[in-house]
């Protein structure tokens, strides 16, 4: 039995431990969680320890491998004080939001030997999933460009993310998950990037931070991408999010898009779309998340390697650090010279969906 602890029990926290729950190969060894509200609510609900220090967990409990869902900005630590406890690690995306602390936690990944998964969770995603297996059997060709965009609405910075204003943007937030796609759907090679930014709504309500984000990925191979993210879309949008993705090759085109999930439902209140990625079967979840949480688990019972790793951690880092920087320089900025997103080796490389 592959006994897991969970740092941080917010959304993802809790989703992450049910999951684990509903898998026949790991358990729910025990938790940490800094919020006294937060933590006595998971605690109720899981019946296992609790702790409040991360460290407490990793010093107390007999584990072999532990998740970091904590916010975007508090990943280092953690994920360094698990590693050279010699326990694999599942961290939520971004890796960190310094490629300087992506470099230590990777180095003392390797250091100890043990194996890291990032949370780049479209891996698992169905659609994204079948646009990956579309392109690799060659249907469209070699892809030209990805245009894509991932939205959220307002309550996303004003309401869901309290810790938002403190050390996140829409393009740490929201970024990686874009970056991550494209970069495993066409196995280019980023060179440069271009962005642009909007502040407006969210300094009207007294928060400094950028309303959305535009980007041009520059490849090594001179093809180019866009993605565009905001989080200011009005809160009675049918769902809270909406990501659409275009991907033109030589030979034809793939069309997604995950906000609309072939079930609308109109009440006296409201239209929405419901969100059926993630639907429980047999009383089994089934988003990509919990796919992720069940290859992590045989990753680990089987010895097997991962691909979205700590090396794709610290290229989507270096990747979405540069894109801030161009939003502040207001200059093209360069990539250092990379190996292909690991996992991927161009558009012809064998299936690799976990």
């Amino acid at each position: 039995m592959i006994r897991i602890g969970i740092i941080g029990m917010g959304i993802r926290g809790t989703m992450f431990a049910d999951t684990i729950g509903q898998n026949q190969y790991a358990e729910l060894a025990a938790f940490a969680e800094f919020n006294d509200s937060t933590r006595e609510k998971a605690k109720a609900c899981y019946q296992v320890t609790a702790y409040r220090d991360y460290r407490e967990l990793i010093d107390k409990e007999k584990m072999d491998a532990v998740i970091v869902s904590t916010p975007d900005f508090l990943h280092k630590d953690a994920v360094i004080c698990a590693a050279n406890r010699g326990l694999h690690i599942l961290c939520e995306k971004p890796f960190s939001t310094s490629s300087a602390e992506c470099e230590e936690m990777a180095a003392a990944i390797e250091k100890n030997n043990v194996k890291c998964l990032v949370a780049f969770e479209n891996h698992w995603n169905l659609p994204v999933v079948s646009a990956k297996n579309e392109i690799e059997s060659g249907a469209i060709g070699n892809i030209l460009n990805i245009n894509g965009r991932l939205n959220d609405t307002l309550f996303v910075p004003t309401e869901l993310l309290p810790w938002a204003r403190k050390g996140s943007s829409v393009g740490w937030f929201l970024f990686p998950h874009m970056v991550d796609m494209i970069s495993w759907l066409s196995g280019k090679i980023v060179a440069s990037v271009y962005a642009v930014g909007t502040k407006k709504k969210l300094l009207s309500l007294g928060i400094d931070l950028y309303d959305s984000i535009q980007t041009i990925l520059n490849y090594t191979d001179g093809t180019h991408s866009t993605i565009c993210s905001s989080w200011v879309l009005p809160n009675s949008m049918p769902l809270i999010y909406d990501l659409k993705v275009e991907i033109i090759g030589t030979e034809g085109a793939l069309y997604l898009d995950t906000n609309d999930q072939m079930l609308r439902k109109g009440t006296g209140s409201a239209y929405t779309h419901v969100h059926t990625l993630g639907t429980r079967i047999n009383g089994l979840a089934t988003g990509g998340a919990n796919f992720m949480v069940h290859y992590f688990v045989d990753a680990l019972r089987k010895n097997e390697v991962i691909e979205a790793n700590e090396k794709a951690g610290l290229i989507n880092t270096r990747i979405v650090e540069a894109i801030h920087r161009s939003l502040e320089s207001g200059k093209v900025e360069e990539l250092p010279a990379e190996q292909p997103y690991p996992g991927v080796t161009g558009i012809n490389s064998p299936n690799l969906i976990g």
